[in-house]
């Protein structure tokens, strides 16, 4: 039996009670049915709410692993910045005490696995481990970065690669993925694999922060591949959006600039 109102049921309210009232007439009748579709309910119901609890308190055990390495990669790294600094300063300067200051073990020695290699098998196993979480997720990015660091262009790709299948298309962290390998493949001279990755940012309503950064990278690219009418209809577009708030205004004065240049470029 249905008990489902129609809108014409809704016209007349003695309907609306009639059809409630033969709804309860029906569930009275059929009461061992009912019982046993509301206990399945019920363990269905906790079921998907148990799954969810320990899905969620999985994500929360793999974040708390997670920056604890985080923590060491970005003390480590901001340590061998802070040191190229003051070596670059003394040498400016010319202050070969100052020179002689820099503590030569804060420094990078420019080989990776010495200067990362604890951090980078700690992010490599979040990655295999736990690809579709947000720790193994960011911990690609951040091992893309380190490999970028050293000119490891494929190695980073790779990273990012094995959590691509896992992203969440309405997360912030996809849009940081997509962006990423967008980069390295057009750094490897890949400009048609890098604007499908950007194209996929820009398709996304989810991601309408990213929009105007892909969009002039995808211009670059149009550029370098001797379109220049996609490339100058590209510049043209960036920023001009309905709603500013998800309007990146560095993307569209650099948009603007390119743009000039493009145009000085085919008046020559």
């Amino acid at each position: 039996m249905s008990t489902k109102i129609t809108k014409e049921d809704l016209k007349s309210p003695d309907q609306v009670t009639q059809t409630l009232r033969q709804g309860f007439v029906w569930t009275t009748g059929h009461s061992k049915v009912v019982i046993f579709a509301v206990i399945a309910f019920v363990v269905v119901g906790a079921g998907i709410s148990l799954a969810g609890y320990f899905s969620e308190k999985k994500e929360i055990t793999q974040q708390e692993k997670y920056f604890l390495i985080e923590k060491a990669y970005t003390e480590k790294k901001r340590g061998f910045e802070e040191a190229a600094r003051a070596e670059v300063v003394a040498a400016q300067s010319k202050d070969k005490k100052a020179a002689a200051a820099v503590d030569p073990s804060k420094k990078a020695s420019g080989d990776m696995q010495k200067d990362f290699g604890t951090e980078i098998s700690g992010f490599e196993t979040f990655v295999q481990e736990a690809p579709k979480t947000k720790a193994g997720q960011m911990a690609a990015l951040n091992l893309s970065d380190i490999y970028l660091s050293y000119k490891k262009l494929d190695e980073a790709f790779a990273a990012l690669e094995k959590v691509e299948k896992g992203l969440d298309k309405k997360d912030a962290l996809s849009g940081l993925v997509l962006m990423q390998m967008g980069n390295i493949l057009s750094n490897k001279g890949d400009c048609q694999g890098a604007i499908t990755k950007w194209q996929a940012l820009t398709q996304n309503k989810a991601l309408a922060f990213t929009h105007d950064e892909a969009q002039l990278r995808t211009g670059l690219c149009y550029e370098s591949l001797n379109d220049l009418a996609k490339a100058e209809e590209i510049y043209t577009s960036i920023g001009k959006k309905d709603d500013a708030s998800t309007t990146d205004f560095a993307a569209a004065r650099e948009a603007q600039k390119y743009l000039r240049l493009l145009k000085a470029k085919k008046n020559l």
